[in-house]
């Protein structure tokens, strides 16, 4: 009996083989990526889950509390512009690298912090540190990857902050029981160390046309008045202003989630921590997946794609974040933050690309850095008023208070599709 010809040719050593998709350099890039912002969530994260304890340690009132939070993220918000234009000047896998190592050594400081003025100290430095990250990482992501695959690689990273949260709140709720509250940031933070050495190793292997450096008319050196410059924008304006209330809602549960289950359920330090870093990221997993592909699907039909999906996202989240703080009962906590997390996962997944359509491709990273530094700046207000709110309107009633911003920016986001998206995205095309 003669051999079937396709099974010959198909284990024929000698037969040209194309590479895995999941192995080729833009996919592997993102799989690196995807650790680093694991490890730049889980120890942004950690302190969150230990606030009973820093109480304990420190005295620190409930509006200090949400300042470890709003420090962090009024830094991040304010050293994003220097951080974006650094990311279209300078190398960009260079500033990855050197972002990581930097804020893996705050937070291990962070774990030898004497006293509560100190602490606070380190998570401004910490702002600082990470601030670099994601411009030169989302610029990284978009030259290696087209408009066809760009929401599905962002959505796929983005799920490392989902495993980032739920990481930095569960295991440092165990760690604080078992060791002590300061080995959480040692453990962390060494991690972060140990990881910077084979990320710059791979991106020396990396393709010279995936860094990114090289995009735009030599003569382009992006500058601060460059940056601002992006905010003439319609709709760049509009998409900042959508990330910023995105992650506002976010942090708001990142932050206060934890405290809130412990006072409302009178759960343990680490059942909470587990609770509130779970369930969310449960949902936010599934809706970073399927809010990535409904949006590059749709892409090749209408370019405003990532609009329409991120504008459906804000007017189901509001609804569900409201039910959040007004649930009576640990179970309809649970599904209230599975179906928030899955409808802010929609956002995250497309903010980023949603941008890009609107803005020239060699201020990517600057982009990012008008992102950051609307979104930290505003959202730094969660944490903060969150700490205000426990002890006088409650937190939860806080989350019904931000449901209804959502809801009113899902009008905003209807009103920018229709009215400043195709000229925007045809001039971003033009330069």
């Amino acid at each position: 009996m003669l051999p079937n010809p396709a099974v010959r040719d198909e284990f024929d050593p000698g037969k040209e083989r194309r590479p895995s998709p999941l192995l080729a350099p833009e996919w592997t890039l993102i799989g690196f990526l995807w650790v680093c912002y694991v490890l730049n969530h889980a120890d942004r994260q950690v302190v969150y889950t230990l606030f009973p304890a820093l109480q304990t340690e420190f005295g620190f009132s409930d509006a200090v509390l949400g300042l470890t939070g709003a420090i962090f993220l009024w830094v991040y918000g304010l050293c994003s512009p220097v951080a974006g234009v650094l990311g279209d000047r300078w190398s960009k896998t260079g500033l990855v690298v050197a972002s990581l190592a930097l804020w893996s050594a705050v937070t291990v400081l962070t774990g030898f912090a004497p006293t509560g003025t100190i602490l606070l100290l380190l998570r401004g430095l910490l702002g600082i540190s990470e601030s670099l990250f994601m411009p030169a990482a989302y610029a990284l992501m978009a030259a290696a990857h087209g408009p066809a695959t760009l929401s599905k690689a962002v959505a796929i990273f983005a799920t490392s902050q989902i495993v980032g949260v739920a990481a930095g709140g569960s295991m440092s709720g165990y760690i604080a029981e078992e060791l002590h509250w300061r080995a959480s940031f040692w453990i962390l933070g060494a991690a972060g160390l140990l990881f910077a050495l084979p990320l710059a190793r791979f991106f020396r292997k990396l393709p010279i046309s995936f860094r990114g450096d090289s995009i735009g008319p030599a003569t382009s050196r992006p500058t601060l008045s460059s940056f601002f410059e992006l905010l003439r924008i319609p709709s760049l304006r509009i998409v900042a202003l959508f990330a910023a209330i995105a992650t506002f809602g976010l942090f708001l549960v990142y932050t206060w989630l934890p405290t809130f289950l412990y006072d409302k359920f009178s759960l343990g330090l680490a059942r909470a921590g587990l609770e509130a870093s779970l369930y969310p990221q449960i949902g936010t997993l599934a809706g970073l997946l399927a809010g990535g592909a409904l949006a590059d699907r749709f892409y090749k039909r209408f370019r405003s794609s990532r609009f329409w999906v991120i504008l459906t996202a804000f007017l189901l989240a509001a609804p569900c974040i409201f039910l959040l703080g007004s649930s009576s009962t640990l179970e309809s906590a649970r599904l209230a933050s599975i179906a928030f997390g899955f409808f802010a996962g929609f956002v995250s997944a497309n903010q980023a690309p949603a941008a890009f359509d609107v803005v020239p491709a060699s201020l990517r990273a600057s982009t990012i850095g008008v992102l950051n530094l609307l979104g930290a700046s505003i959202s730094g207000f969660a944490p903060f008023l969150g700490g205000l709110a426990r002890r006088t309107i409650g937190v939860g009633q806080l989350m019904g208070f931000t449901g209804g911003i959502y809801l009113a920016t899902g009008f905003l986001v209807l009103y920018g599709v229709l009215r400043h998206f195709e000229r925007d995205h045809r001039r971003a095309q033009e330069l």
